[in-house]
């Protein structure tokens, strides 16, 4: 059976991506030179489910899943603001910005998007609280613990000097495809929902 890797997500304004980019240049000239794989600000989404590996025949059924989820839900905004790194700074594996504004709106979307995928096709969401970030950059993995401590003391300072970055009016959800490349993963949008009013 043909599967592809997929994923549902917010996609992001130039303007978002823009200030994201600032961003990025701004904590490159703090943090160590190559130790950090910062992600490209065009392929960085806000996610609402990462999906994996689906069956082909399935699509046809998380596009309706999408549409029936966003058609219940009206247009919102989000600011995104802040910097912050999991599990911690002591440890950091992932470097992110965060998400504020209408988080309820936000959370009931993912929730709801989440049921009409477990009837549709029986996804299984994750159990763990959705905690709404945009990935900017991933730690690399074979950091000696010196130089993982100094970078995360960087980042530490950085967080206070970080603000409210940008405004995303959130008008439409996707499903993604995910073609994993030598050179970075590659995205292809396969199907929209609309959000209604």
């Amino acid at each position: 059976m043909t599967s592809i890797r997929s994923f549902i997500a917010i996609e992001l304004s130039d303007e978002v991506r823009d200030q994201l980019a600032k961003l990025q240049g701004r904590l490159k000239s703090v943090v160590l030179p190559n130790a950090v794989r910062w992600t490209a600000p065009q392929k960085i989404h806000l996610t609402l489910h990462f999906l994996g590996d689906v069956a082909m025949a399935d699509l046809e059924q998380i596009a309706a899943a999408l549409e029936a989820a966003t058609s219940t839900c009206p247009p919102f905004s989000v600011t995104l603001a802040g910097l912050g790194c999991f599990p911690n700074t002591h440890r950091p594996r992932i470097v992110w910005t965060g998400v504020t504004g209408e988080l309820e709106t936000l959370v009931k979307l993912h929730q709801d998007l989440g049921e009409q995928l477990k009837q549709g096709i029986g996804f299984i969401p994750e159990s763990r609280p959705y905690s709404p970030h945009l990935t900017i950059g991933r730690i690399k993995k074979d950091l000696p613990r010196q130089r993982l401590a100094q970078l995360g003391q960087a980042l530490e300072l950085e967080q206070s000097r970080v603000g409210q970055l940008a405004r995303l009016e959130v008008r439409q959800v996707s499903l993604i495809k995910s073609e994993l490349k030598p050179d970075g993963p590659v995205y292809t949008p396969l199907a929209q929902g609309i959000l209604r009013q």
